[in-house]
């Protein structure tokens, strides 16, 4: 183990990076939430209910309804799946392989191609969880688009607004059990990337 510095500086500079850690591991498996959150994001922007929307204590951002659904089914998904001791076994094992005392390699290039490797994986997820959504709503559209070019006198602007947020409530029921499976490998892959993270940083 490493031995702690008696001087201040040199302590406040391990404290930081001790910060720094908990940050990162936090910030990994924070990447769930963000992801199933965006894929609520662009969902509710597309039903047009983005406008519909309230203030996030957790994130301290406005989302909005399928947003905040969604974070809330990954959230009980992820308790069920035991993902919470999945952290806590995280932290126990950063002392294990960094103790106490020592600076983590925060320089190491790979640990950079990870958090880019992340930020991919963290919208791809969110792409593929509302393109059926998105598809659908395209879909009906298209549909509208074509009813006002046979009978102009159908007011489909209006129509739009009734039909897409009950298409959306559909589809979102259709791949409620995809979301839930995604969300599944999201807390696998998350658990895979916390133990790259701390090989990383030794």
């Amino acid at each position: 183990a490493a031995i702690l510095p008696v001087g201040l500086t040199p302590f406040v500079v391990i404290l930081v990076a001790e910060v720094a850690l908990g940050f990162l591991i936090g910030f990994i498996a924070n990447i769930i939430f963000i992801a199933v959150q965006a894929a609520g994001e662009i969902i509710d922007l597309q039903m047009g209910l983005s406008v519909a929307s309230a203030l996030d204590p957790v994130f301290g951002a406005v989302i909005s309804i399928i947003g905040r659904l969604t974070f809330f089914i990954a959230l009980i998904v992820f308790f069920i799946l035991d993902g919470h001791h999945l952290i806590l076994s995280a932290f126990h094992q950063s002392f294990v392989a960094i103790p106490a005392g020592k600076i983590p390699n925060f320089i190491s290039p790979d640990l950079y191609q990870q958090i880019s490797s992340l930020g991919t994986t963290l919208w791809l997820t969110a792409i593929k969880l509302s393109a059926p959504i998105v598809l659908l709503i395209f879909l009906s559209d298209f549909t509208f688009g074509i009813v006002s070019r046979v009978a102009p006198q159908v007011n489909v602007f209006m129509l739009g607004f009734q039909v897409k947020p009950l298409l959306g409530i559909f589809g979102f029921l259709v791949i409620l059990p995809l979301l839930i499976r995604q969300i599944g490998v999201l807390t696998q892959l998350i658990g895979q990337e916390l133990i790259k993270l701390l090989m990383f940083l030794k």
